[in-house]
């Protein structure tokens, strides 16, 4: 991704969001979920045994969780099992990303910005966030690994996203967290921004060194006035 691209002063007509460590504060829920379900089969592990699988769509992650933990037996039960441990730790613990709502409320409310949501988590587990935490009253629009033909790291969810809310690549914000997220969100060739609740500054740049780092929302607010 080009400076001058990611520097250039066109008005955003768009931002989107990835969910998990972007716009909600969950990830470390679906750690938890993870060690319940590694305990149920006896497995010693902690949260540092888990951090490659941040960001993965479903159809990434079983494969390699079952694999790394020598997990044997039905895919679409480890499934259930681990969906059922999750949706009952987000009942009453789900809450947004520090800076989020105040961000959301000073930037993109009442203004003329077109906003989604963008996650590799499914439609039944989206459902069950709606469920929570009312995530509707901020996205209107939402793409989940459902819907999109590929999953992130693979552009696609941003484009489709795109396309569906008639928006231009140009003009569009993405802000990710995780470096499957911010592969595919550079891949779509729009302007990326990486919030650091899961990658570090460096780890963040290694991906690519166009991306705008923010440790914030402040930041992204900063970004935002500058654009």
């Amino acid at each position: 991704m080009s400076a001058d691209r990611l520097y250039n002063t066109n008005k955003i007509h768009g931002i989107l969001f990835d969910m998990d460590g972007t716009v909600l504060d969950s990830e470390g829920l679906f750690d938890q979920a993870q060690l319940k379900l590694l305990n149920e089969y006896e497995i010693s592990a902690d949260a540092s045994d888990l951090s490659e699988f941040k960001g993965m769509s479903y159809k990434d992650f079983y494969p390699r969780f079952m694999s790394k933990f020598h997990i044997t037996g039905d895919v679409n039960s480890i499934r259930l099992k681990l969906r059922t441990y999750l949706h009952h730790i987000m009942e009453g613990n789900l809450k947004y990303i520090s800076g989020f709502e105040s961000f959301y409320s000073q930037f993109i409310e009442g203004k003329n910005i077109k906003v989604g949501i963008v996650t590799n988590t499914t439609r039944i587990s989206y459902d069950k966030i709606e469920q929570c935490i009312n995530i509707s009253k901020y996205f209107q629009f939402s793409i989940t690994a459902t819907e999109s033909e590929h999953p992130k790291p693979s552009p696609t969810p941003y484009l489709q996203a795109m396309n569906d809310m008639s928006l231009d690549k140009d003009n569009t914000l993405i802000i990710e967290d995780s470096k499957t997220g911010l592969i595919s969100a550079v891949k779509s060739l729009a302007r990326v921004i990486g919030i650091t609740t899961s990658l570090s500054r460096e780890q963040i740049l290694e991906i690519d060194d166009g991306i705008y780092v923010a440790e914030s929302y402040k930041d992204v607010g900063e970004y935002l006035q500058n654009s």
